[in-house]
């Protein structure tokens, strides 16, 4: 009976070591003096009826993103983020619009390229803290600045641009837009299995709240795998004015993810991330004898890979 007992006290130690194994505890382990690397890119597409009408629009974004990690102090860090290059392409019945950071042919008089020239090279500051929460950046409203010094030998063109770009560009703004660039970790161990939840604002053009629900599929010395999906809505009673015109915005969707994390890092090996948002804007404005209804659906592809 003792050897039975003490037997028995071996398999349930063995039991517990590979359980408490197949645990990790999932932050952000970056070097001090490290530079960390991300390519990103999204494709959009749009489909708006307008008055009967459908019309759709592409658009495509890629950048190549560095993180240069300066410091830390607890378990915050603080780093310098530059967009090293960046691709852009809008394609649509009505306009099409390019820029490519590395054409050195481009167009250097070209608006959409003065005001990309600006973004790229540029450094931004950041704080986050092991977990991923974002806490400041700094840097936007600067090249918001600039933008508006670039076409100061257009008054009328600088002043649209000035207020334009004060909303999407402000620090407070970007910080939740670069938010979505970071997995926010839970607070405890993950295993297989294990699930949490975290909320992030999307502030501009217009303010979309996401909900993200994990899960982790697989554990191992090299990399922990994710898996998810979540909801997209804009705030009720969303409103906006532009040039003249108030649009109301009722839109909502769901979003689905897959992501490959690096264990010793923390970092990101690859995100995939599918988003679909279906709904209506109305517009108003004095020169229409009603609102205009306009249904609208929204699909983005985005992958971030780690460089």
């Amino acid at each position: 009976m003792k050897r039975l007992n003490q037997a028995l006290l071996i398999v349930a130690v063995i039991l517990l070591s590979l359980n408490v194994s197949a645990q990790t505890s999932l932050r952000y382990k970056l070097k001090v003096g490290e530079t960390y690397r991300l390519k990103q890119m999204t494709t959009q597409g749009i489909e708006q009826n307008i008055s009967g009408m459908t019309q759709t629009i592409k658009n495509t974004f890629g950048s190549d993103i560095t993180v240069a990690i300066k410091g830390k102090t607890g378990n915050v860090y603080s780093a310098d983020m530059k967009f090293e290059s960046m691709v852009f392409k809008m394609e649509s019945a009505m306009m099409n619009m390019s820029y490519d950071s590395n054409d050195a042919s481009a167009d250097a008089t070209n608006p959409l390229n003065k005001s990309f020239d600006l973004m790229v090279g540029h450094t931004f500051q950041l704080k986050f803290d092991d977990r991923g929460n974002i806490e400041e950046v700094k840097g936007f409203e600067e090249v918001a600045q600039k933008l508006v010094t670039v076409f100061g030998d257009n008054p009328q063109q600088a002043e649209m641009m000035k207020s334009t770009l004060s909303g999407q560009f402000s620090d407070d703004n970007m910080k939740h837009t670069l938010a979505n660039m970071f997995i926010v970790y839970p607070e405890d161990k993950v295993k297989v299995g294990t699930k949490w939840t975290t909320k992030t604002k999307l502030m501009q053009p217009i303010t979309i709240n996401n909900t993200f629900n994990y899960n982790v599929d697989v554990v191992s010395k090299e990399a922990v795998k994710l898996s998810g999906s979540g909801t997209m809505a804009t705030e009720e009673g969303l409103s906006k004015e532009q040039m003249g015109m108030v649009q109301h915005f009722d839109l909502n969707g769901e979003l689905s993810f897959t992501a490959d994390i690096n264990v010793k890092t923390g970092w990101p090996n690859e995100i995939k991330m599918l988003q679909k948002l279906d709904g209506n804007v109305a517009i108003e404005s004095p020169q229409l004898p009603a609102p205009m209804e306009m249904p609208m659906k929204i699909t983005s592809e985005s992958t971030y890979t780690s460089m």
